[in-house]
């Protein structure tokens, strides 16, 4: 332990050399001052752990000494001991009001003396002790916006720390009609639940521990953490709920924003699909109780990957927050509108007494798309293509009601033109169907399941066969067959048509390897060949390649592309690349229909 250090201020030096020698016998260091300047000065330079200071001292006396130390921030925890002869009660008052510690009277009992001093020094590191244990809590429980609280039973007093009253803009800690004064802090749709929790508290001594409001005089609300528990007065008299309150605003305005986010769409702020989910299983419940109906409507952007890829992502997220902003003007406090992904979005129409109210919306919603968007100084005009399904009518819960409304957009969609289509029984079989031949169809592919047909092209001057077209065709073992006209669409909304496509060409430059030098060494092949193909990465090496690896002349094959593909596309700058290195090196390209 650091030695400690005592200073002396007497005038006395016999005075002086006596307290050094019994300090000093007892481990402590010993600074001296002869006056009342000295003194200052020294504790000053040395900041000591005790000051003795004599009263009857020349010019500044020990009472001046005293004050002017006491006004040193160094002194706040040092004990000052006055010494004096004088034992009247006025002048030790006088000193206890200029900041002394403590008094001893002359003369001095020796024997006692350094037991006094060590007293004194001990209280005085429990004194700072405490003082930077309360400090450091106060810091603690600012930062933490944490305070303590007590209530009375029986008289009704509150006191509040210093925290609590800063936090709820108060000037006073203590309060008479504290349990009336309590409730009232509390915002008034919480009292209520606030009172019965205490009274029970009060009633069976049981912790508690709540979350509340408290609304200020600028009416802002705090939500706050209480906690509380009954203490027991020593004599018993008076029954106290002591605890402590922790404002916990940011919290709870932390946890709104991530519930927020995890329930909207970060582009357009609008619902997502779960919190869309969630109020359409509620709407459900209220439907059962009350008879209503539901309309849930499934929507698909029309022409706006064109946007995107022209005009890049940025402009389609431009796009896409002002379709939100204008699906948001049409919607009652009842309904909702959410944005699922992509360019899919979902409406629901909650409570509907009469089913002629949704073609009347219908019309009110697609009068959306009469204008036109501007987008980076763009005009663009898109549509829509909506499935509905009803509930009860159309499903038993949200994800038979969601999965038919997206069946029937689905069916919408296949229109040329914006349309609209309500879900019925017969789409289902038409969806499952469709999945069936798509699985269908990747299998078969793998399997190398299709066959080329090749149906002669014949001059009609000469009526020889100058060549012939090759017709995919899927047989089925013990199944029936499934036409062109059925799978292709299938394999041009999947992507096979691209797998399929080069089937094909492989097989086809095949066959002509097989009829070199025989009778149908002549003969020129034509394949069909969709737009996709046609600006798939890697397509015209691949024909040139296989034209290659075979020997095959490029002047001996025909593409057929069909009218539809023909058609503007956003990829129209890579077909028309595609189709003069075609051309370039020779290859014929023709229109026709695919497959068929």
């Amino acid at each position: 332990m650091n030695m400690k250090s005592i200073l002396v201020i007497d005038d006395d030096e016999m005075t002086r050399l006596l307290i050094n020698q019994v300090l000093s016998s007892d481990n402590y260091h010993v600074i001296e001052a002869k006056d009342g300047a000295e003194g200052i000065f020294l504790f000053n330079k040395h900041n000591p752990d005790l000051v003795l200071l004599d009263v009857e001292l020349p010019k500044l006396n020990g009472f001046e000494v005293c004050q002017i130390i006491r006004a040193s921030e160094k002194s706040e925890r040092v004990p000052i001991v006055m010494i004096t002869g004088m034992d009247d009660t006025k002048s030790i008052e006088h000193a206890y009001s200029l900041g002394a510690t403590d008094f001893m009277i002359k003369p001095i009992n020796w024997s006692l003396f350094t037991h006094n001093l060590r007293y004194i020094l001990r209280n005085n590191y429990y004194y700072n002790s405490l003082k930077r244990s309360e400090s450091r809590l106060e810091h603690a429980q600012k930062i933490a916006r944490l305070g303590y609280w007590e209530l009375e039973q029986d008289n009704g007093h509150l006191l509040l720390s210093k925290q609590l009253a800063n936090m709820f803009g108060l000037t006073s800690f203590k309060f008479e009609n504290g349990k009336l004064f309590f409730l009232n802090l509390i915002y008034k749709p919480d009292r209520f639940y606030v009172k019965n929790i205490l009274l029970q508290a009060f009633e069976d001594g049981e912790a508690f521990n709540l979350d509340t409001r408290v609304q200020l005089a600028n009416n802002d609300l705090l939500h706050l953490k209480l906690q509380g528990q009954l203490l027991k007065n020593t004599n018993e008299s008076d029954s106290i709920i002591s605890g402590v309150m922790q404002d916990i605003s940011e919290l709870k305005e932390s946890q709104k924003k991530l519930v927020h986010v995890a329930h909207h769409d970060s582009l357009t702020n609008l619902p997502n699909r779960v919190l869309f989910t969630q109020r359409l299983e509620r709407s459900i419940q209220r439907a059962d109780r009350n008879g209503n109906k539901i309309a849930l409507l499934f929507i698909d952007l029309n022409r706006f990957k064109q946007v995107n890829d022209s005009l890049g992502h940025e402009a389609g997220d431009l796009l896409l927050k002002e379709v939100a902003s204008r699906f948001s003007s049409v919607i009652t406090k009842t309904d909702l509108v959410a944005r699922f992904g992509g360019d899919e979005f979902a409406f629901l129409l909650d409570s509907i007494d009469n089913l002629d109210l949704i073609p009347k919306f219908i019309k009110y919603f697609q009068a959306l798309f009469n204008d036109a968007f501007y987008i980076d100084d763009e005009i663009i005009y898109i549509g829509s293509s909506v499935g509905i399904s009803i509930y009860p009518d159309n499903g038993k819960d949200s994800s038979e009601l969601l999965r038919n409304a997206d069946t029937a957009m689905y069916q919408a969609k296949k229109s040329e033109q914006d349309n609209v289509y309500f879900y019925s029984s017969e789409l289902t079989e038409k969806t499952i169907k469709r999945w069936s031949t798509e699985n269908n169809l990747r299998e078969s592919l793998e399997n190398n399941d299709f066959i080329l047909l090749y149906q002669p092209k014949v001059c009609s001057k000469t009526q020889v066969i100058v060549g012939v077209e090759a017709l995919i065709r899927w047989p089925r073992e013990n199944k029936l067959p499934i036409y062109p006209s059925e799978f292709i669409p299938i394999a041009e909304d999947t992507g096979l048509i691209v797998p399929l496509g080069k089937w094909v060409i492989e097989q086809a430059i095949e066959q002509l390897n097989l009829w070199k030098n025989t009778a149908c060494d002549h003969l020129s092949i034509s394949v069909n060949v969709s737009s996709r193909q046609l600006y798939n990465e890697g397509f015209t090496e691949f024909v040139i390649g296989a034209l290659k690896n075979s020997n095959i002349p490029a002047s001996k094959l025909e593409l057929e592309i069909t009218e539809e593909h023909l058609a503007p596309t956003n990829q129209e700058a890579k077909i028309k690349e595609t189709l003069k290195t075609l051309t370039d090196i020779g290859i014929k390209i023709s229109i026709d229909d695919f497959g068929t």
